[in-house]
């Protein structure tokens, strides 16, 4: 009798599990489209007394979250001003050489190319970046909010680098992932482990960590996870605003 009684027991639970993975295989997501971003900075062993970080690697790709597909890729290596010459814990950990930023542009021109990629990503797949406005909804998505909340926002202030407003909100993957899966993940490689993944092509590299994280991001979706907005950089009034007018789409 105990026996059927557990096996009874145990049913009941296998089935109100399935019950729940149903579910969560039906949330309905919000955005369409992720923009993954992860840059890459100059930086130095040991942090007393570092320079400020330049950003180096301007890397993103376009997730579908859909179809778990990345559409388009944007890479570009941007030339340090303030400390020009890497450093080389910087080059060892990045992989980014010398020659690759020496070859770079300003991270005015990168964010000026990468609007332009963006803007044409918006015409093709009708993107909005705005809930008031009509389209496939799209928002950015990190892992942590160093990359905009820290290293662009602080680079632009100092270098008085006009920023678009587009880049102040964003999902912070890691912070979604730690409350969905109840756990704190080591690093984005022990994130995907943690979940049966491998980490492809090589860690800290700025497009490698971005496909990685656009790959995570499918997972989660898959396991029912929403994505959501975490951080916004936004005055209010600001949140209800499109892509500035010279990234916009078309009329």
């Amino acid at each position: 009798m105990a026996t059927k009684r557990l096996a009874k027991e145990l049913g009941l639970v296998q089935m109100q599990q399935m019950n729940v993975t149903s579910k969560k295989l039906t949330v309905e997501q919000e955005f369409q489209y992720l923009v993954v971003l992860d840059f890459e900075s100059t930086c130095w062993e040991g942090k007393w007394n570092a320079p400020e970080q330049e950003i180096i690697e301007f890397p993103a790709v376009l997730l579908n979250l859909q179809s778990g597909e990345v559409i388009s890729e944007f890479q570009q290596y941007v030339m340090p001003m303030e400390q020009p010459v890497l450093s080389p814990f910087c080059t060892s950990l990045t992989g980014i050489t010398q020659e690759q930023v020496d070859a770079g542009v300003p991270l005015g021109t990168s964010i000026y190319l990468f609007s332009k990629w963006l803007q044409s990503l918006c015409e093709q797949h009708k993107l909005s970046f705005c809930a008031a406005v009509p389209g496939n909804r799209a928002t950015f998505a990190t892992w942590s909010d160093w990359d905009l909340e820290i290293c662009l926002q602080r680079e632009c202030t100092r270098k008085r680098i006009r920023k678009p407003e587009f880049f102040n909100q964003w999902a912070d993957v890691k912070l979604l992932y730690k409350k969905f899966y109840q756990r704190k993940p080591k690093g984005l490689a022990g994130a995907l482990q943690d979940l049966g993944l491998t980490f492809q092509g090589r860690e800290h590299s700025g497009i490698s960590d971005a496909r990685n994280t656009a790959t995570l991001i499918s997972r989660m979706v898959r396991d029912g996870c929403e994505i959501t907005v975490t951080k916004s950089l936004a005055p209010v009034a600001h949140k209800t605003r499109i892509l500035l007018a010279t990234h916009g789409k078309k009329h």
